[in-house]
């Protein structure tokens, strides 16, 4: 569960940037598939996560978005698929938690939902070489879909967020136009509370193709890159 949840949190805070306009929130296109290859510290490669986006919608005013994701570990075995449904209604972004929750009823994961309030993280279209961005805090609530109230269980603050450079980024992926940026960040979960920096590439249309995430002390945590794109 706790690497589900940590997934949700990714996805919040990561590739969701600020807008009132729900089309406008998310790079997803239908049919679009994305690969991110997460490495250990040491430059080991702990498992692939693959998304492919099944459709992209509005119904009754919402934009709805469903994905199919997969995640292979370490031994090369692949996990259960599972279908995201997101969510964007008047600028606010939610996660229905029927993929994450396959050991409940279907009553309970028809109706669980994360909903993540905030500031959201903002790559604004006139993003340039030295630019300082806006700082984010995020909430993450969880709570019944068919009712208003919601039970806060994370969030996290991101600061310091400055643009280095525009730069040709390279993987395997392809090759971007992308922009390096460095950020400071303090994530809070119950009693765990984590406080680091990261750098990560943001490309246009695309969102992250790169983050490393360090300790206080500067020490790699990890690293997550987009290792295969098909628009």
């Amino acid at each position: 569960m706790k690497t589900n949840i940590l997934t949700v949190i990714f996805v919040c805070i990561i590739q969701i940037v600020t807008s009132q306009n729900c089309e406008d929130i998310s790079p997803y296109t239908e049919g679009m598939s994305l690969e991110y290859t997460n490495y250990n510290k040491k430059g080991k490669v702990r498992s692939v996560d693959r998304y492919v986006v099944k459709s992209v919608a509005t119904e009754n005013g919402e934009l709805v978005i469903e994905i199919e994701s997969t995640q292979k570990n370490d031994k090369n075995k692949d996990g259960t698929p599972r279908k995201d449904i997101l969510k964007c209604v008047d600028g606010n972004f939610y996660i229905d938690m029927v993929g994450y929750l396959a050991h409940q009823n279907d009553d309970q994961k028809s109706s669980l939902q994360v909903k993540a309030e905030g500031d959201f993280v903002e790559f604004p279209d006139n993003i340039s070489e030295g630019l300082e961005l806006k700082d984010a805090t995020i909430e993450l609530k969880i709570g019944s879909s068919e009712s208003t109230s919601t039970a806060s269980f994370a969030d996290m603050k991101i600061y310091n967020r400055n643009v280095l450079q525009n730069t040709s980024f390279k993987n395997q992926a392809g090759t971007f136009n992308a922009y390096k940026m460095t950020f400071d960040y303090i994530f809070t979960m119950g009693f765990i509370k984590l406080r680091g920096s990261g750098v990560e590439w943001y490309v246009k249309g695309v969102g992250i193709v790169k983050t490393e995430s360090y300790t206080k002390k500067g020490k790699l945590r990890w690293t997550r890159e987009l290792t295969k794109m098909v628009k």
